[in-house]
């Protein structure tokens, strides 16, 4: 059994369903702390419709955020959310643009990620 994100009705992310279920936990708790929704809508416990507008605007806000932080620590508990979002974002046909040589690299970094995020 697995858990299911989709954009427009395209799957963008199907993860087993702990891996589904510990992202969304990361994801709506750290949407709590910034102040900006995921955009997503639980459709089933296990299938979430999202919001790609919403959902860029949370991932640039936790993007920004994670570029704002020199925090160390901060940093890697913020990337567990952050580069998974990455890859469904651009999935569901949306971009971030870097601002630096940094977030390039890290963009380019996250988007390695996809081959191992299942649709």
């Amino acid at each position: 059994m697995g858990c299911v994100f989709e954009v427009g009705g395209e799957t963008v992310w199907s993860p087993a369903s702990r891996v589904g279920e510990t992202y969304l936990a990361l994801a709506e708790g750290l949407a709590g702390l910034v102040g900006v929704p995921t955009g997503f809508t639980a459709m089933a416990a296990d299938f979430h419709e999202v919001d790609i507008v919403r959902f860029q605007a949370f991932t640039e806000h936790v993007f920004r955020e994670y570029f704002r932080s020199g925090h160390e620590l901060r940093r890697m508990m913020v990337d567990g959310v952050l580069r998974p979002s990455v890859v469904m974002l651009t999935r569901g046909g949306a971009r971030i643009e870097p601002e630096t040589e940094e977030q390039r690299v890290y963009l380019a970094e996250a988007e390695k990620l996809s081959g191992r995020m299942p649709v």
